[in-house]
């Protein structure tokens, strides 16, 4: 909606402006006035508000008004929320969903009539950046698993952590039930959290390596509740079809989260990714943010050899975590089961060039194996990087890594496996 339309409704319906109003706000579409009902007051009961909490509002019937029997509001123009109203007040919670808020509502009497719109628009707080990994800002990594498997219906499916053996709370939910923002199942795409939108929370970044639009995705918004997500009302960054291909026009194989391995120190993450094609060959590659959302450098080509001394990328799978000594990434070849860690993973702009400490994990852990997901972890808080492996079926086994060495492999303790639905 114009500022002109905001400043009209101002004008034609009470106003509190709790904060400052930003230009072209967008308000919730309000039934036209009938003659003897007054729109509410509307008072803010959270002094301090902070985006990805409730906050308290209480709604009154403004003197003079026909007697009013409940209160019909709206934040953000999202769905339409109602309160009862006894002797004409009443009180509601809502979650604050941004920094700059618009708050709509209207009142109806026994009759059926209603008013006019009061507009409240408030600021809010954000809060301290949640921990990697951590949908529900309980401290604790949280699983993610792309279902459409045999074991798991189609959607995104979340299984927050609980306590520090790898386990996670089952049965997990869907946060991909109300969609991805452009009508395509998650069936088939690769998924990692980060602060791709540069706030506090862990968003979820989706990428399709293959499908209807190989080399797409888009990056959902999240708000540290746990809940599902919101793609369906505008809360989604689409990334469009081949904007992270390489100089042979070849779109990623696979991304990963590199969070600050650039070392730029900015508010948007980087990106790692093994891309290529047979016939231009498979390298590894880094995408530098711009920070900015969805705003990634041209990928830059990387010398760097596989694990194994090798150039078959297309052979290994990456999986990433951010440790308190940095940048961690997982290595795994599926047909060997060759596993490695790098630790303390940096990227020189000026160079172009990768630097990291490698540890050998095992020489062969799961040959052969069918995973749905893998994703580095840290269920113990050790410091030390865990995994979650993710069957078809939908069991999820936590194996925890201890003994890391330079000399030799680490030591894997399989823990006891889940069932996700």
């Amino acid at each position: 909606m114009s500022l002109h339309r905001l400043r009209r409704l101002a004008a034609t319906a009470a106003a509190v402006l709790v904060a400052p109003a930003v230009a072209g706000a967008v308000l919730a579409a309000e039934p036209a006035s009938a003659a003897g009902v007054l729109a509410p007051t509307v008072t803010a009961l959270t002094t301090a508000p902070v985006v990805g909490a409730a906050a308290r509002f209480r709604f009154g019937t403004a003197a003079g008004s026909m007697p009013v029997t409940q209160f019909v509001f709206s934040l953000n123009s999202g769905p339409g929320g109602h309160v009862t109203a006894t002797n004409g007040r009443a009180a509601a919670s809502m979650v604050v969903e941004r920094a700059t808020n618009v708050l709509s509502v209207y009142a109806v009497a026994a009759d059926g009539s209603v008013s006019g719109s009061t507009v409240t628009i408030f600021n809010a707080a954000f809060p301290p950046p949640a921990a990697d990994q951590d949908l529900d800002s309980d401290g604790k990594p949280d699983l993610l698993a792309v279902g459409g498997t045999p074991g798991l219906a189609p959607g995104l499916w979340q299984a927050t952590g609980r306590g520090l053996r790898g386990q996670v709370r089952t049965p997990a939910v869907d946060i991909g039930v109300n969609g991805n923002g452009v009508g395509t199942p998650f069936t088939g795409a690769q998924v990692f959290t980060g602060k791709f939108r540069g706030g506090p929370f862990e968003d979820v970044f989706v990428y399709y390596p293959g499908g209807i639009n190989p080399g797409s995705g888009m990056i959902i918004d999240g708000l540290g509740r746990g809940e599902p997500l919101r793609a369906d009302r505008g809360y989604e960054a689409t990334l469009s079809a081949g904007m992270f291909a390489d100089i042979n026009n070849d779109n990623p194989l696979q991304l990963v989260n590199a969070y600050d391995g650039s070392g730029n120190h900015f508010a948007y993450p980087d990106l790692l990714g093994i891309v290529g094609s047979p016939a231009n060959g498979y390298t590894l590659q880094y995408y530098a943010s711009q920070n900015g959302t969805a705003n990634f450098a041209f990928p830059t080509q990387l010398g760097t050899a596989t694990p194994t001394g090798g150039s078959d990328w297309e052979h290994w799978r990456l999986a990433s975590k951010l440790l308190p000594s940095g940048t961690a990434v997982a290595l795994w070849n599926q047909s060997t089961g060759a596993l490695y860690l790098w630790q303390g993973v940096t990227y020189n702009q000026e160079t172009g060039a990768l630097a990291f400490t490698q540890f050998r994990l095992a020489g062969a852990w799961l040959p052969g194996a069918q995973l749905s997901e893998l994703q580095l972890t840290d269920v113990n808080a050790d410091g030390v990087p865990d995994l979650w492996a993710v069957t078809p079926d939908g069991t999820v086994t936590a194996y925890v890594i201890t003994n890391l060495s330079a000399t030799g492999p680490a030591k894997l303790t399989a823990k006891t496996p889940q069932h996700l639905a």
